[in-house]
């Protein structure tokens, strides 16, 4: 767990609870969502399924974060999370005929809040 304090916001950074933290990863994803009312411009849309470890489930080394700030005494709200994975590749280079082995880290999504943008939530998440 990771604290940083950002000009009176302060933000938790944790490993993913998906007892806890499953509606308000939907929340932040529907708020990130981009795209047009119509018009036939880009569109980007994630839809997760009602699963918000679908994309990394099935990776070797897979890790999703959630940062949250507080909301009340009680009370806290997802402000980002982060999904990345380890996985080994193949590089281009062979060494006496076989492979050269490497581990290549994937951010496979990086969303915050737009309530929360513009005080370093992102960084703090990445990091």
């Amino acid at each position: 767990m990771v604290v940083v304090e950002a000009a009176t916001v302060v933000v938790v950074v944790r490993e993913y609870d998906g007892a806890r933290d499953r509606r308000g990863v939907e929340a932040v994803e529907r708020a990130c969502e981009v795209g047009s009312s119509g018009g036939g411009k880009m569109c980007l849309f994630t839809d997760l399924l009602g699963d918000p470890l679908c994309r990394i489930r099935h990776s070797p080394a897979s890790l999703m974060l959630v940062a949250e700030t507080a909301t009340g005494p009680n009370s806290t709200e997802i402000a980002g999370l982060v999904r990345g994975c380890v996985k080994t590749v193949v590089s281009g280079a062979t060494h006496a005929k076989d492979p050269i082995y490497t581990k290549v880290g994937y951010v496979l999504g990086l969303r915050v809040s737009p309530r929360h943008r513009y005080v370093h939530v992102g960084k703090s998440t990445g990091k």
